[in-house]
Order: structure tokens, then sequence, then C-alpha cells
């Protein structure tokens, strides 16, 4: 979001090698964020690797009231323009960011 709460904008683009621990760190403790992030974990079924796009919604007990809501109500429309992405985590606290509760979503949202 851009300062005045009026438009959606990229803040950082990470590489295609990027870690999730550094797409983590650009989680402040105390400010609403998007992010999208290239995830790649082991098939339960298969064995097999695969990767799928999350799009995470942060949104920190910790944040101030106003932008948890613009965030809130502005999410749905922004996830519509987000092409490929296969799952979405909302979190309000780091323990819902643990890479383990992000990799059951996906699964789960595969079926």
């Amino acid at each position: 979001m851009n300062d005045a709460m009026t438009e959606i904008a990229t803040e950082k683009t990470g590489g295609k090698d990027a870690t999730y621990e550094e797409f983590l760190a650009l989680l402040p403790d105390d400010a609403c964020k998007y992010g999208v992030f290239d995830a790649e974990y082991t098939d339960p079924k298969t064995g097999g690797q695969r990767n799928k796009i999350v799009f995470f919604i942060w949104c920190p007990d910790t944040a101030k009231v106003r932008p948890k809501m613009i965030y809130a109500s502005s999410k749905d429309e922004l996830k519509k323009r987000l092409v490929g992405v296969a799952c979405e985590v909302q979190a309000n606290d780091r323990g819902e960011l643990e890479y383990k509760e992000v990799v059951d979503k996906i699964i789960k949202s595969s079926g």
C-alpha cells in the first residue's frame, strides 16, 4: 500500500532463489502487508517436489485498526488480479507463518 493507503503498490520483488526466511523478514511486526511467495514442498501422496504460489495477508494484532480494515476490504480485488495463486494464508501472528503451517494449507487447498 502507498502511504496514503489509496493504492496497492509493489514494494519489493525477490528473486526465484529467495528464501522463505528472507520473505518473512520483510513482514513488519506492527504493520499489514500483502505478499506472494513461490513455496516449494514435498507432495505427501507422491513424494515429489512441488511448487505453489501462495498469497499472504499479514495483519499482525499490533497493527492499527484502519490499515487492518483497508487490507481486509481490498484483499479480494487484489487476489483476483494475481494469476496462478494456489493458496491464501491469512496470518495475525508469526506462528501462523511457520513453513509447516503454510505447507499444510497448500496441501489442504490442493485437495
